[in-house]
């Protein structure tokens, strides 16, 4: 890993509660979502989850069914722009909670601003942004999100900036890698991209900006069987690129 993040890159993993049993067990690959829709009842807010129950009256007696968790995922949450977390099963939502590694994550839209489809570079005369943002570079665009009155994350994660490298790559790894050190990847070749099920906006033929350098994080990238998960951004999934290469951006507020 040092041959590509610095030390300071290598996140710190949550250790309490459900992240801790996610970094711990071989289950953690499948997610734990609830059946049909989560938000019916009553909803009652306690710390950072939400818990919603229902009851039924028989005479003049109310028996609860037992509590849902809101987010059930062991890994990833939904937010909307208000900043509250949202149902699993949610069909709309613009940002997107990593709890393993504490980051919140831009969701993009399909038109204005923030629109999935446009790109920016570093050379104001190759990105395509549409009318958006002048010269459709990346610290334009991180300075209009931050700019505009509706936040991907609202109060939740106010303030967002591009992601380093190793936050962009680090993003696609399934939990069962980290820590990194000393894991390899399956027996067979593989790609590695954030989850579509959090993630529907993911451009898979697009390469990513990062603040870190100039290489760019490529989610189509085909990574060799039993590769060492250290040396995975050097197997084709940052290559290298220079200023004119137009690319997109997925922002992370905190």
């Amino acid at each position: 890993m040092s041959d590509v993040f610095a030390s300071k890159e290598i996140p710190a993993l949550k250790t309490s509660g459900l992240v801790l049993a996610m970094v711990l067990c071989a289950s953690l690959l499948s997610a734990c979502d609830c059946d049909g829709d989560c938000s019916v009842g009553t909803s009652a807010t306690t710390g950072s989850s939400t818990t919603t129950t229902t009851g039924t009256t028989t005479g003049s007696t109310t028996v609860t069914t037992p509590t849902v968790a809101k987010c059930a995922d062991l890994r990833f949450c939904k937010y909307d722009s208000t900043g509250t977390m949202l149902d699993d099963s949610a069909t709309s939502w613009s940002c997107v909670n990593d709890k393993l590694l504490g980051t919140f994550w831009e969701v993009k839209t399909t038109e204005g601003l923030r629109n999935k489809t446009w790109t920016y570079a570093k050379d104001p005369n190759v990105g395509a942004c549409g009318a958006t943002v002048a010269g459709c570079t990346p610290d334009a665009y991180v300075a209009a999100v931050n700019a505009s009155t509706t936040k991907p994350c609202g109060a939740a994660a106010p303030v967002c900036r591009l992601p380093t490298h190793a936050e962009l790559i680090f993003l696609s790894y399934p939990a069962a890698y980290f820590p990194t050190h000393g894991k390899f990847t399956p027996a067979t070749d593989t790609t590695y991209a954030p989850p579509v099920k959090f993630f529907p906006d993911q451009m898979a033929d697009g390469y990513y900006y990062n603040s870190t350098d100039d290489r760019q994080v490529n989610y189509s990238a085909v990574i060799p069987a039993n590769s060492s998960v250290d040396a995975i951004s050097l197997l084709g999934m940052a290559p290298s690129l220079g200023n004119n290469i137009a690319g997109h951006i997925r922002l992370i507020c905190q």
